[in-house]
């Protein structure tokens, strides 16, 4: 993959595609040349038959939709045999939340994690779920109420499927949000006039008691927010366009090209759900991830995010999106999936998924916290400074 050219002696930079498997970062400050560097990764990427999902905040990735003529390409210092090499094979997909402009694409939340995961994998699919309905209702799992909102939600929901009890749009989570005893007796005990207390039922399926983890004003509170998700504006995030799909967006509509996928997130207007679509985003990669066998550094994805400072702030903030996008630079590899993150605000990303970054490109800093972030960084990798 050829990434530039060397300033002092002309030679090519270029690194083998494996490389990136073990994660990369970009930083550097604005106007330091992080977009046209990420915009080199993904075009050598395309060329190498990578497919790549893409989450762009700002938009400026988009613009790899923007075709150039040989003559800008080698006005500009340019391989036009390279760039004639990324127009034959890429296919630029602009997915716009809540727009029918571009490629209308939408989230479902109920979609159920695989039942062939291991009982690890299952109980943090599962708590994932959980999370992102946490997060939709608008409690903050950083602080006590958030994190009970979203063990009971966790509870509700494993409970619910695995009795049968049908849980897949807002109406339905709200009404057993609100009384889990009466949907699970009356599912249970359908033709009984006589039906056991709840305690028994409990009891004789495993159940907790779902009645008594949260205050009755918590339980009608958490209902309302999640039924107001069925209809008006808000039901636009879950029903306008094609819902997420990982196999979908790296399937190429014709042989010989290779998909870029950029999710335009500027679609989105409210900050909340802007994270929200983030983590489904996240969640439907690390799905498909589990359901994928194990490759020898072999990629079949580039991950790529932009602008990725408010996603994986440092501890102790925790966005919905973050653990997600944690368990993903931890796993990734091992799949296959090629994980970037790009940010002008190296001393606000989380410090840990940073470290996951194996390769590193460097632009100019020049704030005196981001200047020392990045050396420790360096330092940290066995840099020389």
């Amino acid at each position: 993959m050829q990434l530039g050219t060397n300033r002092i002696n002309d030679e090519k930079i270029e690194i083998h595609s494996e490389v990136l498997a073990r994660h990369a970062a970009m930083l550097g400050s604005t106007g330091s040349g992080k977009t046209v560097m990420a915009k080199a990764l993904i075009e050598e990427c395309t060329i190498d038959e990578i497919p790549s999902l893409i989450i762009d905040p700002q938009g400026d990735l988009a613009r790899l939709c923007l075709n150039t003529s040989d003559k800008d390409v080698e006005k500009h210092g340019g391989d036009v045999a390279r760039a004639k090499s990324f127009r034959k094979k890429a296919e630029v997909r602009i997915w716009t939340p809540l727009r029918k402009k571009g490629l209308p694409i939408c989230i479902d939340p109920f979609q159920t994690p695989s039942a062939n995961l291991d009982q690890e994998e299952s109980i943090t699919a599962w708590d994932m779920v959980a999370a992102g309905f946490t997060a939709l209702a608008d409690y903050d799992m950083e602080k006590p109420a958030g994190k009970q909102v979203r063990t009971y939600l966790y509870e509700i929901l494993i409970h619910m499927t695995r009795l049968g009890v049908k849980v897949n749009d807002f109406l339905a989570l709200s009404r057993a949000v609100k009384s889990p005893d009466k949907i699970l007796t009356d599912h249970l005990y359908v033709d009984e006039i006589d039906k056991p207390d709840w305690d028994d039922i409990c009891a004789e399926f495993d159940i907790p008691d779902l009645t008594s983890m949260l205050p009755k004003s918590t339980y009608d509170e958490l209902s309302r927010r999640l039924a107001a998700y069925s209809s008006g504006i808000n039901q636009l995030l879950f029903s306008n366009g094609v819902p997420i799909d990982i196999d979908t967006m790296i399937k190429p509509s014709r042989a010989g090209k290779t998909p870029i996928n950029i999710v335009y997130l500027n679609t989105i207007q409210d900050e909340a759900q802007k994270h929200y679509f983030v983590q489904e985003i996240a969640r439907a990669l690390y799905s498909w991830m589990l359901e994928q066998q194990s490759t020898d550094n072999k990629l079949k994805l580039l991950f790529f995010i932009d602008e990725v400072a408010p996603y994986i702030p440092p501890a102790p903030r925790n966005p919905p999106a973050k653990d997600l996008i944690k368990l993903i630079f931890k796993q990734a590899r091992k799949y296959g999936v090629a994980s970037v993150l790009a940010t002008q605000n190296a001393s606000d990303v989380d410090y840990k998924i940073m470290a996951q970054a194996n390769t590193k490109f460097i632009g100019r800093f020049s704030q005196p916290q981001d200047i020392d972030k990045v050396k420790h960084l360096l330092k940290e990798d066995g840099g020389n400074l």
